[in-house]
């Protein structure tokens, strides 16, 4: 089958994760990359082999014989590639969040309306095989009725207080765990059931190192999020609980708490997937779950990274065929409304130290 040829806007997340996501497979091409700066762009071309560098995304897209664009720059470059990459006729995939603005998510919805191309958003928690296996069990029933999750994130990425300010403690361009984070884990509700109405949202925000020495010795001001936590209301009684920190001491962690009338699930890095149930109350029940790479069940890779390896192929090959049924479960540009309205309405929260009240849902409960 044709070899699939790839360009990557950006040096940081499209070098760590998907360079090296789509290098596994030997009928995907990295063919050009484009950086903050030419040099920069031939700096990391020349590192990594890359046979072309470009001096920015549009001379990227402009290459005839490029078949996917993936977009991984800051988040506030995300649109205007996106609007471009489509208007060059490329296939897209663009990292979370697909902007923090969502007029301009609108208008990238309006405009993606009858595209006959690629353009999907790098959720890639969605072809883990855990993640998949935690949905298969709450569409069976097995669970019963949920009524509450709990999605913990923990990280060591902005422990340092001492750690040079960048793009990434920037609020127009890095955001935060709010949009890096909670992202993932408000896409992992959309995905695990449908896009829930939300009624209510309460969001708590912190930098915690609130100044940083730019490279040039300038404090800078932080207001990026270094902690991120919400209190989300859904429909029909669910609830879920975020808590996410990027200074944390302890090291990484990723959990998953989900409580239905039937049963619990619990998911962690150490112990993976195990059940609960009514009938036998206290009883662990472990889940085997197939076709994980031996490096993620040891825990010698990020669940976050190492889930692109699942998803790469599956874009390789739908281009290939130019049949997208194997990536239907794709995280698609409009389903990035619902998310970035979740995402606003906690800054909203947070910022003004209310709850965001969306819809009404009411009962007599003491």
């Amino acid at each position: 089958m044709k070899k699939i040829k790839i360009g990557i806007i950006g040096t940081g997340v499209g070098i760590r994760t998907h360079l090296n996501g789509f290098r596994l497979f030997e009928d995907a091409e990295i063919l050009a990359i484009c950086g903050s700066s030419l040099s920069r762009s031939r700096e990391f071309a020349s590192k990594y082999k890359i046979p072309i560098a470009c001096e920015g995304y549009k001379e990227l897209c402009e290459i005839p014989e490029l078949d996917l664009v993936c977009i991984t720059s800051p988040n506030r470059f995300h649109c205007d590639s996106a609007m471009y990459a489509i208007a060059k006729n490329k296939h897209i995939i663009c990292e979370k969040p697909l902007s923090d603005d969502i007029q301009e998510v609108n208008a990238l919805v309006k405009y993606t309306e009858n595209y006959s191309k690629i353009a999907v958003v790098d959720h890639q928690l969605r072809f883990n095989p855990y993640i998949k296996k935690i949905k298969e069990i709450i569409e069976n029933g097995d669970l019963g009725n949920i009524y509450s999750l709990k999605l913990n994130q923990q990280g060591t990425g902005f422990v340092n207080p001492n750690a040079a300010w960048n793009w990434s403690f920037d609020g127009n361009q890095g955001g935060g765990v709010r949009l890096a984070m909670a992202s993932h884990f408000t896409d992992l509700i959309q995905y695990w059931f449908g896009n829930p109405k939300i009624i209510n949202v309460s969001g708590y925000l912190n930098p915690v190192t609130k100044e940083r020495k730019d490279n040039n010795g300038v404090m800078r001001e932080v207001i990026a999020s270094t902690i991120c936590t919400a209190s989300l209301t859904f429909e029909n009684e669910l609830n879920a609980m975020y808590s996410i920190n990027a200074g944390s001491y302890l090291g990484s962690r990723f959990d998953i708490n989900i409580f239905g009338t039937k049963g619990e699930l619990f998911f962690s890095l150490q112990d993976k997937i195990t059940l609960y149930f009514s009938n036998r109350v206290g009883e662990k029940q472990i889940v085997s779950v197939d076709g994980v790479y031996p490096d993620e069940a040891e825990n010698k890779v990020s669940i976050f990274s190492g889930s692109f390896r699942y998803f790469a192929p599956l874009i390789i090959q739908s281009i290939q065929t130019n049949d997208f049924s194997k990536i239907v479960d794709a995280a698609t540009f409009k389903d990035s409304q619902y998310n970035v309205n979740l995402l606003d309405a906690i800054k909203q929260s947070a910022n003004n130290a209310f709850g965001i009240i969306i819809g009404k849902e009411t009962n007599k409960y003491v």
